[in-house]
């Protein structure tokens, strides 16, 4: 019998989930460092949506088809030259994201966003919106499959931590529970010593750590729609 919750914890997991399983679960991504944090954000700042895609090159060419859009994201960490926004969930206020649509593409997230395509849903989980993205998992029903973003193609702790918070809100045994509770009375240093995390404050952007490492702040859950575009 299949498990409710089945964890794939890096990119060389969820590149290969097989077809099948993938028809019939709830995919739930996680980039806690920063793109899940943002796309929560986002919508909670009124967006209109948040459109994530694989490539730059995409990106561009929905801005051409849409000059209103909102263009965001990074790679290495620091913001696309040519965007409008980069990847830190604080910079997008409402002011300038308020009912537009933003179009995201990340160097680690959206890569598993684009992985899930043909989930039987596909929501965005990060410790900014955990409570309710717990909710909604319910309402949604198992399989639930947690696709852990990784950091620059390899297992990312900060992920597994934010899968383990998500595996223990919903009553379901793993390793990465255990991991989360040694870690949770100070999440801002956990989520500062991962890779991404050191990543980030090697380009001058640790400010956004601790701004991540918020819990349940947030009531949104993102969820993609049949257009690609995640809307809460």
């Amino acid at each position: 019998m299949m498990s409710p919750l089945t964890i794939l914890h890096s990119p060389e997991q969820w590149r290969a989930i097989p077809a099948d399983q993938l028809r019939g679960s709830v995919a739930v991504v996680i980039d806690v460092i920063r793109a899940t944090s943002t796309i929560a954000m986002a919508l909670a700042q009124g967006a209109a949506g948040v459109q994530p895609v694989a490539a730059v090159e995409d990106a561009f060419a929905l801005k051409a088809q849409d000059p209103e859009a909102v263009l965001a994201g990074e790679r290495g960490g620091k913001m696309v030259e040519g965007f409008d926004l980069g990847n830190s969930p604080e910079d997008f206020m409402r002011k300038r994201i308020n009912n537009r649509r933003v179009i995201l593409t990340t160097t680690n997230g959206t890569q598993a966003l684009a992985a899930c395509t043909g989930a039987r849903a596909v929501v965005t989980a990060s410790l900014l919106n955990l409570d309710a993205v717990a909710a909604r998992l319910r309402e949604l029903r198992p399989p639930w499959l947690v696709v852990c973003a990784g950091c620059n193609g390899f297992f990312g702790v900060d992920d597994a931590i934010v899968a383990g918070a998500l595996a223990e809100a919903l009553q379901q045994d793993h390793s990465f529970v255990h991991l989360w509770r040694s870690v949770r009375k100070d999440l801002e240093e956990a989520l500062l010593g991962s890779e991404a995390g050191r990543e980030l404050a090697r380009v001058g952007l640790a400010k956004d750590v601790p701004f991540c490492a918020q819990v349940s702040k947030l009531s949104v859950v993102p969820m993609l729609d049949e257009d690609g575009v995640l809307r809460r």
